[in-house]
């Protein structure tokens, strides 16, 4: 029995083994393909730039013809001119210094200069500078040689005097009988047309007939030879100074078939063509690996397609599963909400009675404290008035004689106050009135307490009167009593302080009432607002005022809210809407 417990099950332990080689065999078909396909797409994208350059090559090569040969005119034109002759001839050069100037500006030349048969400049373009022409001897450059002789002269060389590349043209100067007097080279600068092939982001060389780069979009290859120099050439190229002081160089180059070469170790597809003015071949270099990592960024491309579509799939069936487990838990989902509603529902229906239970009571006492108020108000005057008789009599001070049953007196008196403040009913409608005046009217209800108290009331109101809607008497109720919270609250301080400030924001008038005194703690307007919660000591009041003054601001649209102060005390804010008189 433990024997046949303990023998593997064959289907199990080979179903790990399968899976593991399904996955490498997968991993492994993926790579060779992403490996053919990377090969294949390398060698269509090298055929394709091998079949795209050539016409570049021949373009780039056609744009420098056309360079070489943009002023091939101009020599010419100033040989066959009068005063050119007239210079040579009289030796009077210094009127064509200036004509040969603003002929090169205009033409876009590098130099303009006039020779005479001994080589020696006579006039040139740049005269004024410190490198002039003007007196160099230039016997030994071609140019000036073949125009001697009667032909037209093209030569590139790197000037002896400036140090800069340039494509010189020459043209013999005749008098009318034709015999040569001197002659007219104008000279092409390469500088910019080296910056022309740079911007094109191809790597272009121009080689003359002895292989040297004249021109490149790369500067660090100019005067490179990309073949090796004979030992005529290089005499021939110190006899005619062709690039003064330059320093030529070996280019790394090695040519590996009609169309590819590596400069540098670098491979390119390379493109020969040659120019129809001059001797020269312009050699468009692509690099290989261009077309490779483009072949690779499409088989990435590829990879990456499939990636998203096999997370878009697993993603799928996650959703499937999500949707699956969703509808699974479904019912107990709902079955949590119908209790948590159920429990809500309770909550409010206990509110509910709570808040019907306070109205219940609070009307049953409004009934009681206008009978309480009325049967006691009599007793407590007339008690009030024997003190003040017996004081007058003893020509006492108030409340000398009986300081204890005076104080009684009083706090039977605020009691019943505030009894009759809550049963106090008004049948009068809602109206417009002013609240300043409601305000004034107030403060001197209170005004007398807080002096005996020993707390400055501070009022700030703006002059400008402002209306609002509801019952003046009512509102004075309110006031009066935040003003009395606040006196009780800093009563007993060293320096009580009562603020009373009121202002407009948007459309609205903001009543603000603070104090100094020991502030609200922990409460909020909410705590403070509830029937018969007070924070003063026994006798000092029932804890309605609050209560009253809140439903009071409610039934005018306001607000009522209390804070603690910055500085400590509390503050209470009323927010009302502004009525405009004119539109009531």
């Amino acid at each position: 029995m433990t024997d046949t417990l303990a023998r593997p099950n064959p289907i199990s332990s080979d179903r790990a083994p399968r899976r593991g080689l399904y996955l490498l065999a997968g991993v492994v078909g993926l790579c060779v393909i992403a490996i053919a396909s990377y090969l294949a797409l390398a060698a269509y994208f090298l055929r394709s730039e091998a079949a795209q350059t050539p016409e570049r090559a021949q373009f780039f090569a056609s744009s420098i013809d056309d360079a070489l040969t943009r002023l091939e005119h101009l020599p010419y034109v100033l040989s066959i001119d009068e005063s050119t002759l007239d210079a040579l001839v009289t030796g009077n050069t210094a009127e064509l210094n200036p004509i040969l100037d603003d002929i090169a500006t205009r033409a876009g030349a590098e130099f303009v200069y006039v020779m005479d048969l001994n080589g020696k400049t006579v006039a040139s373009s740049n005269y004024r500078d410190t490198d002039s022409l003007v007196g160099n001897y230039y016997t030994f450059r071609p140019y000036f040689r073949d125009a001697v002789a009667g032909g037209a002269g093209r030569f590139y060389a790197v000037g002896v005097t400036t140090g800069r590349p340039g494509y010189f043209i020459a043209e013999p100067v005749r008098d009318a009988a034709g015999t040569i007097q001197g002659v007219v080279t104008v000279k092409i600068g390469f500088n910019d047309l080296s910056r022309a092939l740079s911007g094109n982001g191809e790597l272009v060389l121009v080689a003359d007939e002895q292989g040297v780069v004249l021109a490149s979009s790369d500067p660090d290859l100019i005067y490179g030879y990309m073949s090796p120099l004979s030992d005529v050439d290089r005499q021939t190229l110190e006899e005619q100074q062709q690039f003064g002081d330059k320093t030529l160089f070996s280019l790394n180059w090695t040519p590996e078939s009609a169309r590819r070469a590596r400069l540098d170790g670098t491979a390119y597809v390379w493109t020969k063509a040659y120019l129809e003015q001059e001797d020269w071949s312009l050699h468009l270099l692509s690099e290989v690996r261009n077309s490779r990592r483009q072949a690779l960024l499409y088989v990435a491309g590829g990879l990456m397609t499939l990636l998203l579509l096999t997370v878009a799939a697993s993603v799928y069936r996650a959703a499937q599963l999500r949707s699956a487990l969703s509808l699974s838990n479904a019912d107990r989902q709902r079955l949590t909400r119908e209790i948590e509603e159920r429990r809500i529902a309770e909550k409010k229906l206990e509110s509910a009675r709570s808040e019907l239970a306070q109205k219940e009571q609070l009307a049953a006492l409004g009934q009681l404290s206008a009978s309480i108020t009325h049967e006691l108000g009599q007793p407590i005057s007339a008690m009030r008035n024997y003190l003040v008789a017996e004081e007058i009599a003893a020509d006492a001070q108030p409340n000398a004689l009986w300081p204890q049953l005076s104080g009684l007196v009083d706090r039977m008196q605020r009691i019943v106050d505030q009894l009759r403040l809550f049963g106090r009913t008004s049948a009068s409608d809602t109206t417009t009135f002013p609240v300043q005046h409601t305000i004034h009217a107030a403060v001197q209800l209170v005004q007398h307490t807080a002096r005996k108290a020993g707390i400055d009331l501070n009022i700030h109101m703006p002059d400008q009167t402002i209306t609002v809607r509801g019952r003046p008497e009512r509102f004075e109720q309110v006031i009066v009593n935040l003003l009395r919270n606040g006196i009780d609250a800093t009563e007993g301080q060293d320096a009580g302080i009562l603020h009373l400030s009121m202002h407009e924001k948007d459309g609205s008038v903001v009543l603000t009432v603070s104090d100094n005194g020991h502030g609200l703690g922990d409460l909020n307007i909410a705590d403070l607002s509830k029937p018969f919660f007070s924070t003063k000591p026994s006798g000092k009041g029932m804890g309605l005022g609050l209560a009253i003054s809140g439903q009071i601001i409610n039934e005018m649209g306001g607000t009522l809210y209390a804070e603690n102060g910055a500085d400590g005390g509390a503050v209470f804010v009323i927010t009302l809407s502004i009525v405009d008189v004119a539109n009531a």
